[in-house]
């Protein structure tokens, strides 16, 4: 990982800034420096700003408490022929920013009081309430379900006892044409999922879910289920354990090769998450799920305190350490 000092910080405002984000430009480097960014990242976030806040002067947005979505989203299409990949995101974290430093007034909140906005929250209660996913799930499943919905009743009322599964089969082919057949094969998970929540709450009464099929998708079919031992520790072998980048590897291969831990799994584990004398190991699971490991104890020993030495290592090569620190985080 790439340490960011105070002059690389302020390499990346070297461009003159005029207009209402001049004062914010440095301490927003150095905001994303401490975040642990790449010197070269916070000079092309930065570069970002600087336009932005030459395009807010010349279009007469002299107070930054003016600034919101809306005038962001006039900037990017003002620059949709030279817009970068990350630029949208950028934009999206200064305003966190400046929202964080009080500059900003806070995002009002928008309530849609129509028959699909009702439905919509319903639903989202029950994804969070009742299914528990994660909330990053839960805006994928609206954002796909409201789409569905206004494709296929346009300005129509919603009358969902209409639903007939030739109008899921056009939906579903159409996304898989539109994106991608791994996307289509979401799309089938998640209209399943908002079919058997309106025949739980009476909207609909034919079995509507069992009407819609998987998407075959083989791809990744000629990829092994699992490696032989001799494989994985030739794997293990390959890290260079003498860089940081080395160990941080390791230390995530060994988790997964001894502990069987999905790689979101060990993103989320931090120091907290070890109990070095009962040897177990609090994993976050799918679905906002807290287990404890139990069967770390079966290792106790040399397999155990490598696994935990290893952790210690990655936790410590990682970017924002004191940042992933949950000890307030509700477990099961």
């Amino acid at each position: 990982m790439t340490i960011i000092g105070k002059d690389a910080v302020r390499a990346s405002t070297q461009r003159v800034c005029a207009g209402p984000l001049t004062s914010y430009v440095d301490r927003f480097a150095a905001f994303l420096a401490g975040e642990g960014y790449a010197a070269q990242t916070v000079r092309t976030k930065c570069a970002l700003i600087v336009r932005l806040s030459h395009w807010l002067k010349r279009h007469g947005v002299t107070r930054l408490a003016r600034l919101d979505e809306e005038r962001i989203r006039k900037f990017h299409a003002h620059r949709r022929n030279v817009r970068g990949r990350g630029d949208v995101s950028t934009s999206r974290q200064l305003l966190e920013f400046l929202r964080s430093l009080g500059a900003v007034s806070p995002r009002r909140p928008y309530r849609d009081r129509s028959a699909l906005g009702q439905l919509t929250r319903d639903y989202e209660r029950f994804l969070i309430s009742e299914r528990g996913l994660a909330l990053s799930t839960v805006v994928g499943y609206l954002a796909m379900v409201r789409r569905f919905l206004t494709e296929h009743f346009e300005s129509r009322p919603l009358r969902l006892q209409d639903l007939r599964p030739q109008d899921l089969h056009r939906f579903v082919l159409g996304e898989a044409r539109r994106v991608s057949r791994t996307h289509a094969r979401t799309t089938v998970t998640t209209l399943r999922s908002f079919l058997r929540f309106l025949r739980q709450r009476g909207a609909i009464e034919a079995d509507l879910a069992g009407a819609l099929f998987g998407v075959s998708y083989w791809r990744w079919a000629h990829i092994p289920k699992s490696l032989p031992p001799e494989q994985v520790e030739r794997l293990l072998r390959s890290c260079d354990r003498h860089t940081a980048s080395g160990q941080r590897d390791y230390a995530m291969l060994l988790l997964l090769a001894r502990l069987g831990l999905r790689g979101g799994e060990v993103l989320a584990l931090t120091l907290d998450d070890l109990d070095w004398e009962r040897g177990e190991m609090l994993v976050r699971g799918k679905g906002q799920r807290c287990e404890r490991d139990y069967h770390c104890r079966r290792m106790w020993g040399p397999p155990w305190c490598t696994i935990c030495c290893m952790f210690v290592l990655l936790v410590r090569h990682a970017r924002s350490l004191y940042a992933c620190t949950r000890r307030n985080t509700p477990c099961a």
